[in-house]
């Protein structure tokens, strides 16, 4: 499966209700050791939008984030209902669709990613 696979796919919970559809992809480069170099990259979770409110600019992930505070307020509202799956509570991809192990109410939010650690 391709990275670009999993992107705008429709992500369902538990009991089947819509959460949104995958926006990003978090990955953690701790894979198998690739021609003596680097390690390989593994996908560690899926950003994932309620609705399509238009690129994510990286301002609705943490507070390390520099910004002009308007913009960081807006996009942060926008993006009020972004959520991050972690690998592990993803069930299967039925098709098109991602089937996730946990209910929508269990999601983390994304900017929970910054203020407690999330792997």
């Amino acid at each position: 499966m391709r990275l670009s696979d999993l992107l705008g796919s429709p992500v369902r919970d538990s009991s089947g209700e819509v959460v949104g559809q995958v926006a990003d992809v978090r990955l953690v480069q701790d894979g198998p050791l690739l021609r003596q170099v680097q390690h390989a990259f593994r996908v560690a979770g899926l950003i994932v939008v309620a609705r399509h409110t238009g690129r994510l600019f990286g301002y609705e992930r943490g507070p390390a984030i520099k910004g002009p505070w308007l913009v960081k307020v807006l996009v942060r509202a926008l993006h009020h209902n972004t959520r991050y799956v972690p690998w592990e509570q993803v069930d299967r991809i039925d098709g098109a669709d991602i089937l996730l192990r946990v209910p929508k109410r269990d999601l983390a939010h994304v900017s929970d990613l910054y203020s407690e650690r999330i792997s």
